[in-house]
């Protein structure tokens, strides 16, 4: 977790000597172990053991801050893409993506109240998203609400996740059902939609559902004078415990998942691993996400962050910096030291002390930002052209914001 945090760009030497400087390894009479017994030791050590540390920690974070919405566990499900080192291990995996380096595709599905990670998932670049999330859904013994894309939009997937006895809320692709919600008055509408051999052909184990109905509701969000309002759709079918606006103002969190990759890639430094063997690569992966749940329940002993979207003016705390301190904790469990407890205390002070203000649909960059990863740096009249579209998402944002109530005029 420690090489994670620096980027896994810290020799073996460097990591092992800021154990022996932090007291972790006893000094006396012992000498720095080579880089082959180094590298010996991490391949000991179970991938499964890397792993189950990801769901325990959400588990333990759950338990003690965990909410639901109307008694549904909400679950945001997104999809990225991780440039590997180029090696023959990780090429026989995943094959060479765009460009020189091989990629995957990982999905992570991010628990809302705490905003822990509760499960990733890596597999080869060509891999369905849909896929890895079916897997995730038939894993899932709590009756969830998954939030999601459009890329997991299809009538089939949504029958199969109601049939597991989970619910779903994402956006509709274009098509001719959100021509009509568009074109109606009403903001919240209830069809049947009968399967098809269409509608499974991706899912051939299931082509006995064809001919079957399903119930789904339709959403159509509120737009600007220059933003057309999305169309989602949603299995959860009552209208009175389930508002339109509520549904629509619970969607717009579901960017918090991008902000949770964005962190594991400039932060915590998701791709820029060195290492060459397959299976130090897979633990390095696992071992950012560890790292980022730990820093998740370091920053909610402050403030748990609401399920909602936060008003106008609210106190957010520096995420960045609980990543950057969360090593020091960690070590303070592992091996007390004289005058840790003072530290750690300190530590916490200096986290209550790195704040910024909330605002609603914030387009410009404010003071405690987390910059871009180095592969979507614009420069030139890329970079002018993104400003401009950040100046003008940022006025109809505030129309938006009126709109939903997070903004008072």
């Amino acid at each position: 977790m420690i090489g994670a945090q620096q980027g896994f760009k810290v020799g073996y030497k460097q990591i092992i000597s800021c154990l022996f400087e932090h007291g972790v390894l006893p000094s006396k009479r012992s000498k720095l172990p080579s880089q082959k017994a180094f590298t010996k030791a991490c391949d000991k050590l179970p991938l499964e053991v890397v792993t189950s540390l990801i769901s325990d920690s959400h588990e333990h974070e759950f338990t003690d801050n965990g909410r639901k919405y109307h008694n549904l566990k909400i679950i945001i499900g997104d999809g990225t893409k991780i440039l590997l080192p180029r090696s023959p291990d990780t090429l026989a995996e995943f094959g060479e993506g765009h460009g020189h380096y091989p990629q995957c595709l990982a999905v992570g599905f991010f628990e809302l109240s705490t905003g822990s990670i509760e499960d990733f998932k890596i597999a080869h670049k060509d891999t369905s998203e849909r896929a890895l999330a079916y897997e995730h859904i038939k894993q899932n013994s709590v009756k969830s609400l998954y939030m999601l894309d459009a890329g997991y939009t299809g009538m089939a997937f949504v029958a199969l996740t109601k049939e597991l006895g989970h619910e779903i809320l994402m956006p509709l692709k274009n098509c001719n059902l959100v021509k009509e919600v568009r074109s109606s008055k009403k903001r919240s509408h209830i069809k049947e939609i009968k399967l098809t051999k269409t509608h499974l052909q991706k899912y051939p184990k299931y082509k006995n559902l064809v001919g079957q109905i399903i119930k789904v509701r339709l959403i159509r969000t509120l737009g600007t004078t220059k933003l057309s309002s999305q169309v989602l759709i949603t299995t959860l079918l009552d209208e009175k415990e389930f508002h339109w606006k509520e549904l629509s103002t619970l969607y717009r969190q579901r960017y918090l998942v991008e902000v949770a990759y964005r962190h594991l890639k400039k932060n915590l430094c998701l791709e820029s691993i060195n290492k060459q063997k397959l299976s130090r690569i897979n633990k390095f992966l696992f071992a950012a996400i560890i790292l980022y749940n730990l820093a998740v329940i370091l920053r909610n002993r402050i403030k748990v962050p609401e399920i909602l979207p936060e008003k106008q003016g609210t106190k957010m705390y520096c995420f960045s910096f609980c990543l950057q301190r969360v090593c020091l904790f960690c070590l303070g469990v592992i091996r007390p030291k004289r005058g840790i407890k003072k530290e750690m205390a300190n530590c916490l002070r200096a986290l209550k002390n790195c704040w910024f203000i909330h605002k609603p649909w914030r387009a410009s960059p404010r003071i405690c930002h987390t910059p871009p990863t180095k592969f979507q740096a614009y420069k030139g009249k890329k970079a002018q052209m993104a400003n401009d579209a950040a100046e003008f998402l940022n006025e109809e944002y505030q129309i938006l914001g009126v709109e939903y109530g997070q903004i008072c005029v």
